[in-house]
């Protein structure tokens, strides 16, 4: 575990374009894959993203750009130290969307609300996180028996979820999922990723600064996106 003498006030870490551009295109496919989802919610499709094989594995390829991008992130602002106050203002932030995301898809889905969707599990997976920045070793091997055991079934949820659903009243279906186990083995190779120096150099151009745009606000634009949509589509639908 990092060592409390590590943890102290450092300086602003300097960003990575790679993982700006990263973190942006996941955000384009994000709002790709709810656009897709809208479209069968207002039946303008009739896509099953939950089931389809096809928009499973586009979900997965999203939730890994995202979560590989917080463990480079990670190393990057907390690598030479931890930084207490930048740390717990980020960990709020998330917080605070998450709760949001949660409350509002109470409302609009009672019986599938999100209560540990990409938000909540990022929140918990930051500070988690900083415990293996400079194990790079440890890490590979605990992304390996994670990824490893789920596959293999060892290390399955199941009876933490289904004590969950009968006595904690959470819904057994939820429009939004990211469990701890395997997803935080995504987290752990974004920093290892970062401390062997294995993210090729990106320069800025045209296309590269728009997306690096996108990825510096990811927050920002993963809370207004879906309000955004559907007020598209309302408006659609008032006009026909």
């Amino acid at each position: 575990m990092q060592k409390l003498s590590n943890i102290h006030i450092s300086a602003p870490s300097q960003r990575s374009v790679f993982v700006d551009v990263l973190r942006g295109i996941a955000i384009i496919l994000m709002i790709i894959f709810h656009f897709a989802y809208d479209l069968t919610v207002f039946a303008y499709a009739n896509y099953n993203t939950n089931t389809d094989l096809e928009w499973r594995i586009f979900r997965a390829l999203i939730v890994s750009c995202f979560l590989l991008a917080v463990g480079m992130s990670s190393f990057l602002a907390y690598a030479g130290g931890v930084n207490i106050r930048k740390l717990l203002l980020g960990f709020s932030k998330l917080l605070i969307v998450a709760l949001l995301i949660s409350l509002s898809s109470y409302f609009m889905y009672p019986k599938h609300w999100v209560y540990f969707g990409i938000i909540h599990f990022i929140a918990l997976a930051l500070p988690f996180s900083i415990l293996f920045l400079g194990r790079p070793v440890l890490s590979v091997f605990i992304a390996v028996m994670m990824l490893v055991g789920y596959f293999c079934d060892w290390l399955s949820m199941q009876v933490i979820w289904q004590w969950s659903v009968v006595h904690l009243g959470i819904p057994k279906h939820t429009v939004d999922l990211v469990s701890f186990t395997p997803w935080f083995a995504l987290v752990l190779l974004g920093t290892v990723v970062m401390h062997f120096k294995l993210v090729p150099e990106l320069s800025l151009n045209d296309v590269t600064r728009k997306i690096a745009f996108l990825g510096r606000h990811s927050l920002l634009i993963y809370v207004i996106h879906q309000p955004l949509l559907f007020a598209g589509f309302y408006l659609v639908e008032i006009l026909k």
